[in-house]
């Protein structure tokens, strides 16, 4: 059913609930939840008006146990306390068990209410709330870990709320400190702010998927249906008033064309504006001194042209000059009032134009380098400024003097993917700059100092920018990141403290190990060419231990051979390097003899000392002796297609002579698991069939009876698991995941049994009873889960965020096992 404001509702029924939602927000985040509940979830018997509501709440030994309140209490409690103010509102926010209890749709939008007092628990809030559902100690896991990672703390959780898992380490890669709007199903190109007429603040997006979005950024829900017509990827999106205040969006991109759109109503403003001779790659309003609404295009036709955006006619002839594809294109307003055009060029210039004489103001401001980006501002002073980039620095131009007033401000690695000017509420000019490879940086552009610390890293491509102003004057910024769109409250983004703990890339490959003394070490690969060790129980990083690589780290691994000196190896493109734990030093050149890609790497423990096994796109399997630098027998060949892991397994052969046998899985593309005699060479048995789709994980594990199993993980959403003696599975597969699994590790309850974790694509992690076949927990994540790791009960999870090592609760593992 459609509500006031255009917003779409969805109810269901559900047992005993009936459910409201939200139905187009991000994540799927329930309102008005929970309707009418069961009789155990109405202990607070009807809800009271005014300032009896608090006192409504349940309260146990240790204080108000708000996970047995009544939810429609606790939506109005919110908003009653919201509306009285920012300390009341922050004393409430900071209740241990209240952010864990309350409806994510009700409290979202309220926590822009709260101050600096309660900054830490709104960032923890704001990184987990598409995470967030009903179940109170789960969510309670959620907040404390993102509470664990911002600040280094956790959150206290109350009264009657027990965590789903306790988190040890958590070390993150990016701060994401408002919201996450996700939507687009290819790359987001730019992003705008604009406000209606009634005041209210709006946010588009435009993608390659030939869609446009208007977003309430305060919620993360999308205002209208998705904006089509546009037949070819979208460049540019741009906000503007008409002069009766109605709010417009303009866009353009690869067909050619130019778009106005009515955000309120969903609908195009007329057809769409022709005339340029190719692609169309930036678009920007302005409004003339009698307040006339005017919108200018640039082109890869070397061309500008200026459009009356209400009727689509164009004004006077196009605006000629560059020599080259005009990338990026703003309005600017001189200080005489003339309203001017500033356009920047594969030329390398930038260009000034008076936008109603259709004339260029002096002479053109000549760069080194191709110019992609452009923005102008205007200084407390009322000095018009222009920020210029291309793909390495950031430049800041009186355009009108020629002078260089700052810069650059980027170092020569920086490459820059957007500029914008705002005025903060205080009335100083602040410019920020978004690179590919770096940040987002803001700058003082009159000193060229940076302001605050840098907001957030962009991990995939980051392009535009665009600030909002609140009604209180707040700034908001938003920048596009691969398909999604990040927003943030600017000021205090910028001010926020660093996370307490980092990891720099995403987390490619975990391993555990215990070192003498029975300390437990992880060690983790990264995306950006480190490898690192870390005390997951102390919650601590060891610093970085590996170095000379120069691409991405696709896999790590820890070993103790019979001398118990504890080894580490990855790999990186073709090559294997093997370090010694204890001195930090190589203990022999890299291994190369992969024609391909290695993707994997396993220790195991044979007779005679330490086996290193690697894998890789050459469809080989190769056995190293780690110290000796040297191949331990002839490559392993059988599979048809890329391996992309191998792992080590012992089987007892007979328990009262203690003899063992080493066995060595690997699993890839072509769909199938092979076993392997790794002392002899040969082959165990017939491949392992029966996935569908690439084997991305196997793992081994033993069951309390001394039984040695292997499981398996693929593409195909499943995971098995294997008898690798007879090769026949155990079970029917394991099918809970919705997504390709990419990761799979055994370990141990705390009575004895055997514990199977599992992730991937569908941003989860679950974990199995091995035995009984069942799923035991289901762990949501917010990015996608690349490795795992355990170690008892103690899991290690690597994904594209970063690192985290966590421990389920014993007594939720023990309630799912009766069920």
């Amino acid at each position: 059913g459609s509500v006031a404001g255009g917003r779409l509702l969805l109810a269901s029924s559900s047992a005993k609930d009936v459910l409201l939602w939200e139905a187009v927000a991000t994540g799927g985040i329930g309102v008005g939840r929970w309707l009418r509940k069961r009789e155990a979830r109405r202990r607070a018997g009807p809800v009271p008006a005014g300032a009896d509501l608090l006192g409504a709440v349940p309260t146990g030994p240790d204080g108000r146990d708000w996970s047995a309140a009544d939810p429609g209490l606790l939506a109005r409690l919110a908003e009653q306390v919201a509306a009285s103010g920012q300390e009341a509102f922050a004393a409430l926010l900071s209740e241990p068990g209240f952010l864990a209890a309350a409806d994510p749709a009700v409290l979202g939008p309220l926590l822009w209410v709260a101050g600096p007092q309660a900054y830490d628990a709104v960032r923890a809030y704001r990184r987990v709330r598409p995470l967030l559902g009903e179940d109170a100690s789960t969510n309670a896991a959620y907040l404390a870990e993102a509470a664990q990672a911002l600040t280094g703390a956790p959150i206290v959780t109350g009264t009657g709320v027990r965590l789903l898992y306790r988190t040890h380490l958590a070390a993150v890669r990016r701060d994401d400190t408002l919201l996450t709007l996700s939507g687009h199903t290819a790359l987001v190109g730019a992003v705008a702010f604009g406000t209606t007429a009634d005041g209210r603040l709006l946010l588009a997006s435009c993608s390659d998927d030939r869609t446009v979005r208007v977003w309430d950024p305060l919620t993360g829900t999308s205002f209208v249906e998705p904006l089509t017509g546009h037949t070819d990827e979208i460049y540019w999106v741009a906000a503007g008033n008409a002069p009766d205040g109605r709010l417009m969006f303009a866009s353009c991109g690869k067909d050619g064309t130019v778009r106005v759109w009515d955000p309120v109503a969903g609908t195009h403003l007329g057809e769409p504006l022709t005339g340029h001779g190719g692609a169309v790659y930036e678009v920007a309003f302005g409004t003339a001194a009698d307040g006339r609404c005017l919108l200018v295009s640039a082109s890869h036709d070397t061309t500008l042209r200026l459009w009356d955006p209400l009727t689509g006619a164009p004004v006077g002839k196009p605006l000629t000059g560059h020599t080259k594809p005009v990338w990026a294109v703003t309005f600017a307003t001189a200080p005489d009032g003339r309203l001017l055009v500033v356009s920047a060029a594969w030329d390398k210039t930038l260009r000034v134009w008076d936008a109603l004489n259709q004339s260029q103001v002096g002479e053109p401001i000549e760069e080194t380098r191709d110019l992609r980006v452009v923005s102008a501002g205007t200084s407390p002073d009322g000095r018009l400024l222009v920020a210029t980039g291309n793909d390495r620095t950031v430049r800041v131009w009186d355009p009108l003097t020629h002078e260089l007033v700052s810069g650059p401000l980027t170092g020569p690695s920086y490459k820059v993917g957007g500029v914008a000017f705002a005025t903060t509420p205080d009335g100083r000019l602040i410019l920020a700059v978004t690179a590919l490879d770096k940040a987002i940086q803001l700058w003082d552009p009159l000193t060229g100092t940076p302001v605050g610390e840098p907001i957030t890293p962009l991990p995939d491509h980051g392009y535009a920018i665009s600030f909002g102003a609140m009604p209180d004057k707040r700034l908001l910024l938003a920048a596009s990141r691969g398909r999604d769109v990040l927003v943030w409250d600017a000021m205090a983004a910028a001010a926020a403290p660093r996370p307490a703990v980092t990891h720099p890339g995403r987390a490619t490959s975990v391993a555990l190990a215990t070192v003498p003394r029975r300390r437990l070490l992880l060690v983790t690969a990264s995306f950006d060419a480190t490898v690192r060790l870390w005390e997951p129980l102390a919650g601590v990083s060891a610093g970085e231990v590996a170095t000379g690589f120069t691409d991405p780290v696709g896999a790590v691994t820890l070993g103790s051979g019979l001398d118990r000196r504890l080894l580490l190896a990855a790999c990186s493109d073709k090559v294997v390097r093997v370090w010694d734990h204890a001195t930090g030093m190589p203990v022999t050149e890299r291994l190369a003899g992969h024609t391909g890609q290695v993707r994997s790497v396993a220790f195991g423990v044979g007779p005679d000392g330490l086996l290193l096994a690697s894998a890789g796109d050459d469809q080989m399997v190769l056995l190293w002796d780690p110290l000796a630098a040297a191949a331990g027998s002839k490559p392993l060949s059988g599979h048809t297609g890329w391996v992309d892991s191998v792992a080590f397994g012992t089987v007892t052969r007979d328990r009262e002579a203690g003899e063992r046998r080493l066995l060595l899985a690997s699993g890839g593309g072509d769909c199938t698991v092979r076993v392997w005699d790794p002392l002899t060479g040969d082959a165990m048995g017939r491949p392992l069939t029966g996935h569908t789709k690439a084997v991305r994980a196997v793992a081994f594990g033993t069951m309390p009876s001394g039984r040695l199993l292997l499981a398996s993980a693929s593409d195909d959403t499943t995971v098995r698991v294997w008898d690798p003696l007879t090769g026949a599975p155990v079970g029917k597969p394991l099918a809970a995941h919705t997504g390709w699994v990419a990761a799979v590790a055994f370990g141990t309850a705390p009575d004895g049994r055997l514990l199977l974790a599992s992730g991937g694509g569908d941003r989860t992690v679950r974990i199995w009873d091995v035995a009984a076949g069942r799923c035991l927990l289901t762990v949501r994540r917010r990015a996608t889960v690349l490795s795992l790791a355990m170690a008892g009960l103690l899991l290690a999870i690597g994904d594209d965020d970063g690192l985290s090592v966590i421990e389920p609760d014993v007594s939720t593992l023990q309630q799912h096992r009766r069920r």
